[in-house]
C-alpha cells in the first residue's frame, strides 16, 4: 500500500478480476426484448444480481471494462462465454494477440 492506504497498482498493462452485484431500476413502460437474467426482484420495476468485471488498465488508466452476469444456475454457454472473456483479458495483458485453439 502507498501512504493514501491505497493499494500500488502494477506498470504497464494488468487486468482487474472482481464479483460486483448491481441493482437495476427500470420504469413502468419497460418491456424486455429478451428474457431478464435470473436475479433477486426487490419488486416489479428492479433486478438484483451478480456479475463478474473485468476491468483492463495501461500505465495506470482504464481502457477497458465488462460486465459479464452470472446466472442462478448458468448454462455451459454462459460459463464458456466468461472463460473467453477471462482468456481475451489475459492474452491482452500479457501483450500476445488472441489465437484460435491449436495454433
Amino acid at each position: 500500500m502507498d501512504e493514501e492506504g491505497a493499494p500500488i497498482r502494477p506498470a504497464g498493462r494488468w487486468v482487474s478480476v472482481r464479483l460486483q452485484h448491481r441493482h437495476v431500476s427500470f420504469d413502468e413502460e419497460f418491456e424486455a426484448d429478451e428474457p431478464l437474467p435470473d436475479g433477486d426482484c426487490a419488486d416489479e420495476e428492479s433486478l438484483s444480481y451478480s456479475g463478474i468485471v473485468i476491468t483492463s488498465y495501461n500505465e495506470g488508466a482504464k481502457v477497458s471494462e465488462r460486465w459479464i452476469p452470472l446466472g442462478v444456475d448458468p448454462s455451459e454457454a454462459d460459463d464458456e462465454r466468461l472463460i473467453g472473456q477471462l482468456r481475451d483479458a489475459l492474452l491482452w495483458q500479457a501483450g500476445r494477440p488472441p489465437q484460435a485453439a491449436g495454433e
